[in-house]
């Protein structure tokens, strides 16, 4: 029995040391591996929350300040407001290859950016464009408060709602008779200059504004950003991208509550050369993106909120470079990081 424990923990032991090194995949093959890039693009929409909360004292508002337009239930609604639109690069596993170049050859100075993505031969990886955040803007309310301001004892000790709406309407009308006499230059001290007179009438307007909220309620009016992802693979018509409740804001393109807003990603066709056929006989030893100009819109059905176009180079067509070509001595090729195109041979 104690042999059978010690050749268990001799096992344990031996399991645990060989799970601290690993081998992976790139370790256990030779080569150079680059990816070319495909476009990915986040949506900046930007909604307007309006939040409503009715007053104390809203069912006194007619009696008292003889309006009737007045909050009586609380509720939140959102509100489209515009949209942008950005866009970053990221690696393409559909489209990674993995080199084995020959001694002294060119292919040996590859150059690929932090993501992997081919950058050309014999050439520096630019500065890399920031990528987009994957962050959601947080909802952050706006907090206000609507305190009532100190009452006589008359209505204090009252203890009747009624009671306290009545001594807030006629703080309201004393604060607007006093206004009136400032500026009317009725009264029997006058603010010494512009900066008191300012300060005063400021004061006296909030003073206004929180007491009136008692009655009509409070509207708070917050502007949001939230970010909507896609990457597409294929050409859209008229696709549903997000929706848009007015009582949840964002929700997904699948929840029917929301108002539907609409993409359209439209590829212009790339002419076919005639020698491609030709081509298909070469060896391929380096591979580049045509990448397609495309056409993207975003809209409700009825308006379109954004339009532009975008080379997109998951939607062009993969070229290369020969093998022949690359065996040229002190060859320099550089391609886009962006859209995997090529943009200089030397």
């Amino acid at each position: 029995m104690k042999n059978l424990f010690v050749f268990f923990s001799l096992l344990v032991m031996s399991t645990l040391i060989s799970a601290k090194t690993p081998i992976s995949g790139a370790e256990s093959q030779s080569g150079l591996v680059y990816s070319l890039p495909k476009t990915e693009f986040c949506f900046e929409v930007e909604i307007e929350k309006v939040t409503e909360q009715p007053g104390q004292f809203y069912r006194y508002s007619e009696r008292y300040l003889a309006t009737s337009k007045v909050i009586t239930e609380a509720k939140t609604t959102y509100k489209f407001r515009s949209i942008s639109v950005k866009t970053r690069a990221i690696a393409d596993p559909n489209r990674t290859y993995t080199i084995v170049p020959e001694k002294n050859s060119t292919l040996s100075h590859l150059s690929v950016n932090t993501n992997g993505i081919l950058c050309g031969v014999n050439v520096p990886c630019e500065n890399e464009i920031k990528a987009v955040l994957e962050t959601i803007v947080p909802k952050t309310e706006e907090q206000k408060t609507s305190n009532l301001l100190p009452l006589g004892e008359e209505f204090m000790m009252a203890g009747s709602e009624a009671k306290l709406a009545e001594g807030a309407a006629k703080q309201i009308y004393r604060i607007r008779e006093s206004r009136l006499g400032i500026l009317t230059a009725d009264v029997e001290k006058m603010p010494a200059d512009g900066a008191s007179f300012k300060s005063l009438m400021d004061g006296l307007n909030k003073m206004e504004s929180q007491l009136t909220e008692l009655f009509i309620g409070q509207t708070t009016r917050e502007i949001q950003t939230q970010q909507v992802y896609l990457t597409p693979t294929a050409a859209i018509n008229n696709e549903v991208l997000f929706r848009l409740s007015a009582f949840n804001g964002i929700v997904s393109s699948s929840d029917l509550s929301g108002t539907p807003y609409y993409i359209s990603i439209i590829p212009a066709v790339i002419p076919v050369a005639a020698d491609d056929t030709k081509s298909k006989k070469e060896n391929p030893a380096l591979f580049y993106i045509q990448p397609a100009t495309s056409l993207l819109t975003v809209g409700d059905g009825v308006n379109t909120f954004y339009n532009n176009k975008f080379d997109i180079p998951q939607l062009g067509r993969v070229n290369f470079l020969s093998d022949d070509f690359v065996k040229q001595p002190k060859l320099k090729v550089k391609i886009d990081s962006q859209t995997g195109r090529l943009l200089n041979v030397e």
